[in-house]
């Protein structure tokens, strides 16, 4: 079989060493026709030559050099080089496990018009990992319109939430013109999702595969995430949320159905803000700033429960 070009975007800011392990991973995987759009954000420290060097070694690293304008940014500007059939994302502080890019590739090219796959969560904290969204997805209910679909499946798990879990066609992209929100900086792979499925259904293209094994490798809370400050801050969930809203009207008429699954969507979006801020390593006085102590004592709680 042909192996379609699938284009790997991978921003990159003071994060060369650990670019360094994610690019052994990445040949480790025996799917090799790549092409791996590497941006250096304004890195100030000596990750551009650390990248130069890989690629020098490897005509699959394409290498972009840019001012430091945050992850979005360089997103963006990589998605204006790729070729590739398919895009795939990573953050280069993450990782992936074996056959990544093989297995979501195969579900692609069965139909699918964008595929997810699991997370292998890793807490750095506590050095524990666990696997998830590798059960089933919500089925689609004969009643279901595109929209009323989508919503379920974001209320039961939020696997449609990240963009690094996925890959999408460029052709999809390109068409819709979608690019990161460089305005926002938290859940703005979130919104990206939600234009590249906005774009599917106004085509009547809506088709999502699922590769239900954690290939892609999520380490949570290392020095260099920025999502570890940015969730803890409920204004930064209610503009999410709100992107959500604007989504089902966009893809309307919304149904009192919809409308129900937006309240659950938000009631998920307080616990899983409770739990981000009950997991952070700060003091428990510093952490009442974030969320009141409602939401944060039964988080809490479960937190040390879980451990």
């Amino acid at each position: 079989m042909n192996e379609p070009l699938l284009s790997v975007i991978i921003p990159v800011y003071n994060t060369g060493d650990a670019f360094v392990n994610l690019y052994r991973s990445i040949k480790k995987d025996r799917y090799k026709n790549l092409e791996l759009l590497v941006v250096d954000d304004g890195s100030t420290d000596d990750s551009l030559k650390i990248l130069r060097a890989l690629a020098a070694e490897d005509s699959r690293i394409r290498v972009l050099a840019k001012k430091n304008a945050g992850a979005s940014s360089a997103r963006n500007l990589a998605l204006k080089k790729a070729t590739g059939k398919y895009v795939f994302f990573i953050d280069s502080d993450d990782d992936i496990l074996p056959s990544h890019f093989t297995k979501l590739t195969e579900v692609l090219e069965k139909g699918s018009k964008i595929v997810s796959c699991g997370y292998r969560y890793h807490r750095v904290y506590n050095d524990r990992s666990h696997d998830t969204y590798t059960n089933p997805p919500v089925e689609r209910k004969p009643s279901d319109t595109d929209l009323s679909f989508v919503l379920r499946q974001d209320v039961r798990d939020g696997r449609l939430y990240a963009a690094t879990n996925k890959a999408f066609r460029l052709d999809v992209i390109k068409r819709a013109k979608i690019e990161f929100d460089t305005q926002k900086k938290f859940a703005e792979d979130t919104k990206f999702v939600l234009d590249y499925l906005s774009d599917l259904m106004k085509n009547r293209e809506l088709s999502i595969g699922y590769a239900l094994e954690a290939t892609y490798l999520y380490h949570y809370g290392t020095e260099t995430s920025t999502v570890r400050e940015s969730s803890l801050i409920w204004q930064n969930w209610l503009n999410s949320f709100k992107d959500f809203q604007n989504f089902a009207k966009d893809n309307g008429p919304v149904t009192r159905k919809d409308q129900r699954l937006l309240r659950k969507l938000k009631i998920r979006f307080h616990i899983s803000h409770a739990f981000a801020v009950a997991r952070s390593n700060q003091k428990f006085t510093k952490k009442l700033h974030y969320a009141n102590i409602f939401k944060l004592l039964p988080a809490t709680l479960l937190v040390k429960f879980r451990k």
